[in-house]
Protein backbone atom coordinates (compact mmCIF):
# COMPACT_ATOMS: atom_id res chain seq x y z
CA UNK A 1 0.00 0.00 0.00
CA UNK A 2 1.31 3.38 -1.20
CA UNK A 3 1.53 6.39 1.32
CA UNK A 4 -0.81 8.25 0.28
CA UNK A 5 -2.95 5.25 0.20
CA UNK A 6 -2.36 4.17 3.94
CA UNK A 7 -2.42 8.05 4.70
CA UNK A 8 -6.15 8.38 2.79
CA UNK A 9 -7.21 5.12 5.01
CA UNK A 10 -6.98 6.97 8.14
CA UNK A 11 -8.30 10.62 7.37
CA UNK A 12 -11.32 9.35 4.71
CA UNK A 13 -14.05 9.69 7.08
CA UNK A 14 -13.11 13.17 7.60
CA UNK A 15 -15.70 16.36 7.19
CA UNK A 16 -13.27 19.30 5.44
CA UNK A 17 -14.11 22.74 4.54
CA UNK A 18 -12.11 24.38 1.65
CA UNK A 19 -12.62 28.31 1.90
CA UNK A 20 -11.24 30.40 -1.49
CA UNK A 21 -12.80 33.60 -3.31
CA UNK A 22 -11.23 32.14 -6.80
CA UNK A 23 -14.47 29.63 -7.74
CA UNK A 24 -11.54 27.84 -10.10
CA UNK A 25 -9.18 27.13 -7.66
CA UNK A 26 -11.87 25.75 -5.13
CA UNK A 27 -13.55 23.79 -8.17
CA UNK A 28 -9.95 22.25 -7.89
CA UNK A 29 -9.43 21.96 -4.60
CA UNK A 30 -12.72 20.32 -3.91
CA UNK A 31 -12.20 17.73 -6.39
CA UNK A 32 -8.41 16.86 -5.43
CA UNK A 33 -9.17 16.64 -1.81
CA UNK A 34 -12.14 14.25 -2.72
CA UNK A 35 -9.84 11.94 -3.28
CA UNK A 36 -8.90 11.67 0.23
CA UNK A 37 -11.94 12.88 2.41
CA UNK A 38 -15.65 11.05 1.75
CA UNK A 39 -17.40 14.48 2.95
CA UNK A 40 -15.63 17.59 1.38
CA UNK A 41 -17.37 20.80 1.37
CA UNK A 42 -17.28 24.50 0.41
CA UNK A 43 -17.39 28.26 0.67
CA UNK A 44 -16.16 31.34 -1.02
CA UNK A 45 -16.03 33.09 1.58
CA UNK A 46 -15.00 33.42 5.20
CA UNK A 47 -18.33 34.49 6.41
CA UNK A 48 -20.33 32.11 4.24
CA UNK A 49 -17.49 29.08 5.80
CA UNK A 50 -18.52 30.16 9.45
CA UNK A 51 -22.19 29.67 8.53
CA UNK A 52 -21.69 26.36 7.00
CA UNK A 53 -19.43 25.41 10.31
CA UNK A 54 -22.24 26.54 12.11
CA UNK A 55 -24.75 24.65 9.97
CA UNK A 56 -22.80 21.78 10.13
CA UNK A 57 -21.86 21.05 13.51
CA UNK A 58 -17.94 22.39 12.89
CA UNK A 59 -15.47 20.57 10.57
CA UNK A 60 -12.68 18.09 11.00
CA UNK A 61 -10.33 20.06 8.79
CA UNK A 62 -10.70 23.75 7.52
CA UNK A 63 -8.61 24.43 4.61
CA UNK A 64 -9.01 28.14 3.71
CA UNK A 65 -6.77 30.59 1.59
CA UNK A 66 -5.64 33.63 3.51
CA UNK A 67 -6.19 36.42 0.83
CA UNK A 68 -9.84 37.43 0.54
CA UNK A 69 -11.53 39.84 0.38
CA UNK A 70 -14.04 40.88 3.87
CA UNK A 71 -12.98 38.24 5.86
CA UNK A 72 -9.72 37.00 5.44
CA UNK A 73 -8.48 33.84 5.93
CA UNK A 74 -6.68 34.91 9.45
CA UNK A 75 -9.98 36.16 10.86
CA UNK A 76 -11.85 33.45 9.79
CA UNK A 77 -8.76 31.11 11.37
CA UNK A 78 -8.80 32.97 14.37
CA UNK A 79 -12.44 32.71 14.67
CA UNK A 80 -12.82 29.15 14.10
CA UNK A 81 -10.12 28.40 16.97
CA UNK A 82 -12.47 30.25 19.60
CA UNK A 83 -15.25 27.91 18.97
CA UNK A 84 -13.90 24.99 17.76
CA UNK A 85 -10.31 24.23 19.12
CA UNK A 86 -10.21 20.31 17.70
CA UNK A 87 -10.43 21.50 14.19
CA UNK A 88 -7.74 21.25 12.32
CA UNK A 89 -6.74 24.54 10.61
CA UNK A 90 -4.82 24.62 7.09
CA UNK A 91 -3.87 28.00 5.59
CA UNK A 92 -3.49 28.01 1.77
CA UNK A 93 -1.50 31.00 0.11
CA UNK A 94 0.11 31.77 -2.96
CA UNK A 95 2.70 34.19 -0.51
CA UNK A 96 5.39 32.61 2.11
CA UNK A 97 4.62 35.94 4.10
CA UNK A 98 2.80 35.25 7.33
CA UNK A 99 4.31 36.62 10.56
CA UNK A 100 4.79 33.98 13.29
CA UNK A 101 1.19 35.16 15.14
CA UNK A 102 -1.06 34.01 11.66
CA UNK A 103 1.29 30.93 11.88
CA UNK A 104 0.05 29.94 15.25
CA UNK A 105 -3.77 30.19 14.06
CA UNK A 106 -2.95 27.28 11.77
CA UNK A 107 -1.89 23.52 11.85
CA UNK A 108 -0.38 23.97 8.75
CA UNK A 109 0.61 26.61 5.84
CA UNK A 110 0.52 25.23 2.53
CA UNK A 111 1.95 27.11 -0.69
CA UNK A 112 -0.17 27.01 -3.28
CA UNK A 113 -0.33 25.01 -5.61
CA UNK A 114 -0.16 22.43 -2.87
CA UNK A 115 2.10 19.59 -3.80
CA UNK A 116 2.24 16.02 -3.05
CA UNK A 117 4.66 16.56 -0.36
CA UNK A 118 2.98 19.34 1.43
CA UNK A 119 -0.18 16.83 1.12
CA UNK A 120 1.37 14.23 3.16
CA UNK A 121 3.16 16.15 5.67
CA UNK A 122 -0.49 17.90 6.57
CA UNK A 123 -2.18 14.38 6.27
CA UNK A 124 0.26 12.88 9.18
CA UNK A 125 -0.31 16.47 11.11
CA UNK A 126 -4.29 15.73 10.97
CA UNK A 127 -3.94 12.13 11.83
CA UNK A 128 -1.75 12.72 14.92
CA UNK A 129 -4.16 15.90 16.14
CA UNK A 130 -6.96 13.51 15.53
CA UNK A 131 -5.32 10.49 17.22
CA UNK A 132 -6.13 8.29 14.27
Amino acid sequence: MSELARLRAKVKGLSVLIVDDEVKVLEGSVIFMRKFFDHVDFAESGKRALEKSAAFGGYDVIMSDVQMPGMDGWELMARIREKEEDTFVAAMTGSPDATPEQLLLCDAYLLKPVSIEELIVMLTKIIEKRGL
